[in-house]
């Protein structure tokens, strides 16, 4: 079959409508006899094809340039997560070291603790035992203080006369001891003196001979104060001192610690409503009534469990 196509002429337009119109005609008559003369279909494939390859390239430069962004974008992403990981991966690794120094130093210290807790726990131990012993130790020097007061006699609120000596004052001594209906004699008085106090009172401090000679004056001095009115009792003016009368009181001499002691437990007596209190060769005791039993005083716990027990 002839694939021959002869061109054919371009006819002229004319400003005739008439003739344009002919001509037209003419034109599709022509192009469609000629259609109808060809062996095969007009190369359509390849027209399409020709057209697609256009269409095709104009793709290829734009799917060239996508791609090509892309890949930059994609590049400049792994770079940036590259560059986080590695400082999170320094920033690990220093926070690794930083806990392992960490770890060493809690560590020493827990050690150290330990030793320390060990050490404390020893000393407490020993603060315990030393405290024992100095208890003990003050106990025995309570004891011998008090021994060494057993026989010893304070006369309270005695005014100072002028020119004040040992002899006036073993004078004043065996005077009183006639009041309350005690004979005293040389050699029942060993020692005789007056001391200073804070309270102004300069108490008198007399040593006798014997226990048994200060508890008998203590006694007398008891019984004559109860047979006695309040205004009565032994005072200064049975030994002729003027002025007011001043009430006299006679005890036994108290080491500093029972001073203090008994000073506390008198205080006691009053705030509780108990009935007596006193000491006897150096030891306190406190009695609520007359039908109660008498409790020994040695420390201030004993007070103090009176006071939660009341």
């Amino acid at each position: 079959m002839s694939t021959d196509r002869t061109a054919s002429p371009v006819p002229q337009l004319s400003t005739d409508g008439a003739q344009t119109h002919a001509t037209l005609s003419f034109d599709r008559t022509t192009i469609g006899m000629k259609l109808q003369h060809c062996d095969s279909a007009p190369d359509l494939p390849m027209l399409g094809t020709n057209n697609s390859e256009r269409k095709k390239r104009k793709h290829d430069c734009a799917d060239l340039s996508i791609p090509s962004d892309i890949a930059e974008m994609f590049a400049s992403l792994t770079r940036q997560q590259d560059k986080i990981f590695q400082e999170l991966k320094s920033t690990i690794n220093n926070i690794k070291e930083q806990n392992d120094d960490l770890k060493k130093s809690v560590d020493t210290l827990s050690n150290k603790y330990d030793e320390f807790m060990s050490r404390m726990s020893t000393l407490e131990s020993q603060r315990k035992q030393d405290r024992l012993t100095i208890s003990k130790l003050e106990e025995k020097i309570e004891n011998l203080e008090r021994k060494t007061r057993a026989t010893g006699l304070e006369i309270r609120n005695i005014p100072r006369s002028n020119g004040e000596t040992k002899e006036s004052l073993f004078n004043t001594l065996k005077d009183l001891g006639k009041i309350v209906r005690v004979d005293l004699c040389d050699g029942d008085i060993r020692d005789v003196y007056r001391i200073n106090s804070k309270d102004g009172s300069n108490p008198i401090i007399a040593e006798l001979s014997s226990v048994i000679v200060k508890e008998k004056i203590i006694n007398k001095v008891k019984s004559f104060n109860k047979s006695k009115t309040t205004t009565e009792k032994l005072n200064t003016s049975y030994l002729n001192y003027l002025g007011p009368k001043k009430p006299i009181f006679i005890s036994e001499t108290l080491t500093q610690n029972t001073k203090k002691l008994f000073y506390l437990a008198r205080n006691f007596q009053k705030n509780y409503n108990y009935a007596f209190c006193w000491t006897s060769r150096g030891i306190i005791y406190i009695r609520k009534n007359e039908k109660s039993p008498q409790i020994k005083i040695t420390t201030e716990a004993d007070l103090e469990k009176l006071r939660i027990s009341a």
